[in-house]
């Protein structure tokens, strides 16, 4: 289970009412991710505990989720001292999975996907060749 103090209930508050007067609407978690400086998975999981509370609202639309203040006396009964963290185990997993997509962005960019593609597609034009060449097989058996 994911600890979440009241400071950073309160901060991940204060983050939602400071981008909502920004921009004039309820921020989404990669926004909030983005002021506040953490991951967004870590950002996300928070408000859903957040939402669990009573405290916020999850605005769901078919594109994006907006999170919008609704009690923020509900984060009052959180605990000051937080427990065992999970931040560091999501911190490792936003950093493996941007590598991957660096290397997937190399892959593409590199020409490197091209070049095993026309590879494939040159040895499936020889196996096609070859096959024409040989001649069929009679079913008969009358060779």
């Amino acid at each position: 289970m994911i600890n979440l103090t009241r400071d950073e209930a309160q901060l991940l508050l204060a983050g939602i009412r400071v981008l909502g007067h920004l921009t004039g609407r309820a921020p989404s978690p990669e926004e909030l991710a983005d002021l506040l400086q953490q991951s967004a998975s870590s950002v996300r999981l928070h408000l859903v505990l957040l939402e669990d509370l009573g405290a916020i609202d999850l605005v769901k639309s078919a594109y994006e989720t907006h999170a919008e203040v609704r009690d923020h006396l509900a984060v009052e009964g959180l605990p000051e001292e937080g427990g065992p963290e999970i931040s560091e185990d999501l911190r490792e997993f936003d950093r493996r999975k941007s590598e991957e997509a660096e290397k997937m962005s190399r892959l593409f960019d590199s020409g490197e996907h091209r070049d095993k593609q026309q590879k494939k597609m040159d040895q499936m034009g020889e196996d096609l060749k070859e096959f024409r060449k040989k001649k069929p097989l009679n079913p008969f058996g009358d060779d």
